[in-house]
């Protein structure tokens, strides 16, 4: 086998998919899914630590601001994971995926313990982008990794594997947060710092990425013919070359846009459940309570006057009921996209992904619609998460497999990384603007049904992408 994984490029993708995996492609499969499901533990470990992490951080800041600080804070991350997929992406195509992996693997492991320890909002502002840029260039680093390695037909499905893994860590973060709430207090620390904590386990795939993973032969042959016959326009990640190329350049800017309206409906609308949870919880509080309130501390005071009780031990009760619901619901709506992404994968494996891409925009807009329109108890997040975590999170079950599909060896974590995270910076902004509809519309729900309509651009975009099923991998 040589230096790295063999690939082989042969037959339809629905025959044989196991034929010729070997135990360096299992190694591989394993090292892309765990770095993968990492990052997902860090991202939701960040969305249910958000709020109550701006809270204290902007301690005395006016309590109608905190969306629009949350908001910034998620763009802030956004922008990181941009970058990191972008400069990553060009650093993976000319030095290799596993020395890129192991670098981002590092960086976003050590800017996750330190965002516990941020004392101010800037501060945990700057750690957050910072880890978005580890998170961005394993993304690109581990797909293409899978990408190059695997057999034809096992690709697409070991690609929805990975995409799967990152179901399981977002499930580990809701779990973590119902072992530890992130609006409690243990042993003098906040809860949300104490989540932040265990973002450094990751630390520990270097040594197996190190020992136990290869790079993979597409990639070493593209080196090694880069380096006999170093010819204009077939340098290894060079970003010019994308749109030199007027194939590429169509490919690259559609890509780029069905990348970016799945990524707005998860970032701009599906994380921000914990959110809506905690809204509807306290709107249902001020229902029994029939009392006027414009937060949960203005409700725990009034409800303190009305019958004398202690104001503080209610609200800690409060949000501690709060916690269990967001908790669990997340956990259930991950458990819903763990179910989404393969679902979505086997409709590209057996239809087309142009199919899979219209299927799970159209189910995302209605899964929002009921979710956010139809919210009105804590109890509701139980059966109403799951179904959104089902239907939002489709989307990157298509999307992981697509993206390798369009590019060269030479080019395929900087076109990868062009298209996630081009898409991403355009992403970023749409967190502050769901925050500043939230603050003017009504809350988060009207914010998130006005949000949704991106999902009709996404639609409007499909019929133009290219169709790559049964196409082998460029080389």
């Amino acid at each position: 086998m040589g230096d790295g994984a063999t690939t082989t490029e042969a037959g339809p993708e629905s025959a044989g998919v196991g034929a010729g995996l070997t135990r360096a492609h299992w190694w591989i499969l394993l090292a892309a899914a765990l770095g993968w499901m990492f990052d997902a533990m860090d991202q939701r470990l960040f969305i249910l630590a958000r709020s109550p992490a701006i809270r204290d951080l902007a301690a005395g800041a006016d309590p109608s601001a905190l969306p629009a600080l949350a908001g910034w804070a998620t763009a802030l991350f956004i922008a990181g994971w941009a970058t990191g997929g972008l400069v990553f992406g060009l650093i993976g195509d000319r030095y290799g995926r596993v020395r890129t992996m192991a670098l981002t693997i590092l960086m976003y492991s050590v800017f996750t313990g330190l965002s516990g320890l941020a004392r101010s909002w800037p501060e945990f502002a700057a750690y957050r982008f910072l880890c978005g840029m580890g998170i961005g260039g394993e993304y690109a680093a581990g797909v293409a990794l899978v990408a190059e390695a695997m057999p034809a037909r096992f690709r697409p499905i070991a690609l929805g594997m990975v995409q799967a893994a990152s179901s399981i860590g977002a499930m580990l973060g809701s779990a973590l947060s119902l072992l530890v709430g992130p609006q409690s207090r243990v042993g003098g620390w906040e809860g949300w710092r104490i989540l932040f904590f265990f973002g450094v386990i990751p630390s520990v795939l270097l040594v197996l990425l190190r020992f136990r993973v290869p790079e993979p032969d597409r990639w070493l042959r593209a080196r090694d013919e880069a380096r006999r016959d170093p010819k204009p326009g077939r340098e290894l990640g060079d970003v010019r070359a994308i749109f030199a190329d007027p194939v590429l350049r169509r490919r690259s800017l559609i890509g780029m846009t069905l990348g970016m309206v799945g990524q707005i409906g998860l970032w701009s609308i599906g994380l921000y459940t914990p959110e809506l949870v905690r809204d509807v919880v306290f709107r249902e509080h001020r229902r029994e309570l029939a009392v006027e309130a414009d937060s949960l501390d203005d409700l725990a005071r009034a409800w303190a006057t009305e019958t004398g009780g202690d104001a503080d031990s209610k609200l800690s009760e409060w949000k501690a009921e709060a916690d269990r619901h967001v908790g669990r619901g997340t956990l259930l709506q991950d458990v819903g996209s763990l179910l989404g992404a393969p679902f979505c994968t086997w409709i590209a494996i057996r239809f087309g992904r142009r199919k899979a891409f219209a299927t799970a925009y159209a189910m995302s807009m209605a899964s929002v619609w009921l979710v956010f329109g139809g919210m009105s108890r804590g109890v509701d997040a139980l059966w109403m998460l799951p179904l959104l975590g089902f239907c939002t999170c489709g989307i990157f079950g298509v999307i992981v497999v697509y993206l390798p599909e369009l590019y060269p060896t030479r080019l395929r974590t900087t076109g990868m990384g062009f298209c996630y995270n081009m898409a991403r910076y355009l992403t970023a902004a749409a967190p502050v603007l769901l925050g500043r509809l939230a603050a003017g519309a009504g809350g988060y729900s009207r914010a998130a049904i006005i949000m949704s309509f991106i999902y009709v651009l996404g639609l409007a975009v499909v019929p133009f992408a290219h169709e790559t099923r049964g196409e082998p991998l460029p080389d």
